[in-house]
């Protein structure tokens, strides 16, 4: 048993009591007759009564109807990630019958320093005795994998299956509680079921790498286009990969593709940059592991409940709160003082709905006018996969400074632990809408048009915070001193219309922030040509810092040569010597755009400028 299960243990039931009350089909009772009931329900399979007359009687040990009758019902959440910080991605295999295929896998690992999850049946238990100890000598870990009973099984009978599979691993000195369904079934529910009340982690796949049609294929090239799309570009933080050793007629393939996930879809998540690369910088902590499900559950300090559970968190950061504030009568003096413009957006271009007064009196600044003396701020817009964000969070981590990110949450979701290793590291987050939508557009003829109507757009909003709040609603920064679930918000596009702004204030956004320049580094040509236009935002003409800037960049994989430019211009600021007014600090948005900030202040005399040149 490993050091850390009684601590893993405590989290798992903590988290799995959380997932009871947010997402889950409760069953009615642990008998085999109301668990095919239920599911006869919610799947639309076949009656209780037909499937008990498929499935023969059973007698159930008592503790097994002791820990159903206690579970009362609740099913187990299948995961595709385990929620962790961890900087790794999951391995997991099955499909154990053939030695020659395993070897390869096996080799392959060990020579590389990769772990993985091997998941055992009862059935490969009687007749592959001598893969799972080979497994075993390679220092690999097993799991238990849970097949389909014929006529659809109950909760009780898939309960004892892990039970005689958790005891037959004993054997093999693995106690586990780490379970998978290797295949199809049509009780799934009885299963989670039985996962639940046996304190399992039960998990699916994130990836699964092997297709039904290339089982005749020769080389993983054939292969990794029909595992990946177009725009999965990595696997994510904790994400799980599923592989089959034994279903390529090929006996090389499984290892073949498996190495080619790891060089295309691991390797590249690390920052590997001339002078500062992981193999000759011992201080590049870039890297993912590649490890099995327990590694990551033997490090409980970065395990999370996933969604958070927010009814214990203060009022402050829950959903809702400060909405409804928002008046015909006072909406002018709030936007003015809650709106950081952008020096390009004007009346003719990308503001709508403002009467000319407003347009006038608008910030067009897009500085902070409180920032310290020498303070800059950076922020990254939209989502990405984590070969674009690691990269920036190593960049960040290695000159030690901090950042705002305006996250997309459409697809954010699919990654939250890539969210939470944002504010880990002492970053904070904002929101950026849920789907990117803006809030007006212009046609072929040059006139605006608003694209959402106001409730659409209030529901954009809303789900955004939402969706943030579930990953990382529980999470501060700066030693706990504030929450690092702002709200912020960046209007896509920095499109703003007078509807869309009283909505998103109106619906509790504390300060709509554009910002005074953007890098535009999804179109750069160059490292060097990029790193230009960042140092032009942060400086002015004379090369003094534009105190208050805030420098907008993208965290998506379009803009790929963004963490290396913003590496060249953190390295040249920190050479430069103390006092040198070309020395630039780096401030966080939330630190300043807050207890009543208002954007209606004078300009400071040293922020002002006839015309900001970018």
């Amino acid at each position: 048993m490993r050091k850390n299960r009684t601590v893993m243990s405590a989290v798992l039931v903590m988290m799995m009591e959380a997932s009871w009350s947010l997402s889950v089909t409760p069953v009615a009772s642990a008998s085999a007759a109301e668990a095919q009931t239920a599911q006869s329900a919610s799947s639309g399979q076949s009656t209780a009564k037909t499937r008990a007359a498929a499935v023969p009687t059973v007698s159930v040990p008592q503790e097994i109807h002791e820990a159903l009758a206690h579970n009362q019902g609740h099913q187990a959440e299948k995961w595709r990630f385990i929620p962790s910080t961890s900087q790794s991605v999951i391995f997991t295999f099955g499909g154990l019958s053939k030695k020659e295929p395993l070897v390869h896998v096996l080799d392959a690992m060990k020579a590389n320093e990769m772990r993985g999850t091997f998941f055992v049946t009862e059935r490969e238990l009687k007749r592959n005795a001598e893969n799972i100890r080979l497994i075993r000598s390679y220092g690999q870990d097993l799991g238990i994998g849970l097949t389909s009973i014929k006529g659809g099984g109950t909760a009780a009978e898939y309960a004892m299956q892990i039970q005689r599979v958790r005891d037959g691993l004993q054997q093999y000195g693995v106690t586990t509680d780490v379970v998978r369904q290797m295949a199809s079934s049509d009780n799934e529910a009885g299963m989670k079921e039985a996962a639940a009340a046996m304190k399992c982690w039960f998990v699916g796949q994130g990836l699964n790498a092997v297709q039904s049609k290339d089982k005749q294929a020769q080389s993983a090239d054939e292969v990794m286009p029909h595992i990946f799309g177009k725009w999965t570009t990595s696997l994510g933080r904790n994400e799980i990969l599923y592989i089959r050793t034994d279903y390529y007629t090929k006996p090389t393939l499984a290892s073949e593709v498996m190495m080619a996930i790891k060089q295309q879809k691991v390797d590249n998540i690390a920052y590997d940059a001339y002078g500062d690369n992981p193999t000759d910088n011992r201080q590049n902590d870039s890297v993912y592991r590649i490890v099995s499900v327990q590694d990551v559950l033997d490090e409980p300090a970065k395990l999370y409940q996933y969604p958070v559970e927010t009814m214990d968190l203060p009022v402050e950061i829950q959903l809702g709160y400060g909405a409804g504030g928002i008046t015909k009568k006072n909406f002018q003096r709030e936007f003015f003082k809650r709106y950081i413009g952008a020096p390009e957006v004007s009346s003719s271009d990308r503001m709508y709905g403002f009467t000319q007064k407003e347009l006038a009196l608008a910030d067009k600044t897009g500085l902070v006018k409180t920032a310290a003396p020498q303070t800059v701020f950076l922020t990254f817009d939209d989502w990405g996969n984590d070969d674009s964000i690691n990269k920036l969070l190593y960049v960040l981590r290695k000159h030690r400074v901090h950042a705002t990110f305006f996250v997309i949450t459409k697809n954010m979701i699919n990654n939250p632990n890539l969210l939470r290793a944002i504010v880990a590291e002492g970053n904070e987050v904002g929101s950026h809408t849920d789907h990117h939508v803006p809030m007006l557009r212009v046609d072929e003829k040059g006139r605006s048009y608003i694209v959402e109507d106001n409730a659409t757009y209030r529901q954009n909003v809303r789900s955004s915070y939402e969706k943030l709040l579930s990953a990382i609603g529980d999470m501060k920064i700066e030693n706990g001193s504030r929450y690092g679930l702002t709200r912020l918000l960046r209007p896509p596009q920095l499109a703003v219309s007078r509807d869309g702004c009283a909505v998103a204030l109106d619906e509790g956004v504390t300060y709509l922030v554009s910002g005074s320049g953007s890098a535009e580094d999804y179109g750069a040509v160059s490292m060097e040509s990029l790193e230009g236009i960042m140092d032009h935002i942060v400086h002015k003409r004379n090369g003094d810092v534009r105190r208050g800037a805030i420098m907008i960049m993208h965290m998506s994989s379009t803009a790929s040569r963004t963490p290396y430019a913003l590496d060249l211009l953190l390295t040249k600021n920190d050479q430069r010597p103390e006092g040198d007014p070309k020395k630039f600090k780096v401030g966080l948005l939330g630190d300043y755009l807050r207890d009543g900030y208002d954007q209606r202040m004078v300009t400071p005399k040293d922020m002002r400028e006839k015309q900001i040149d970018y």
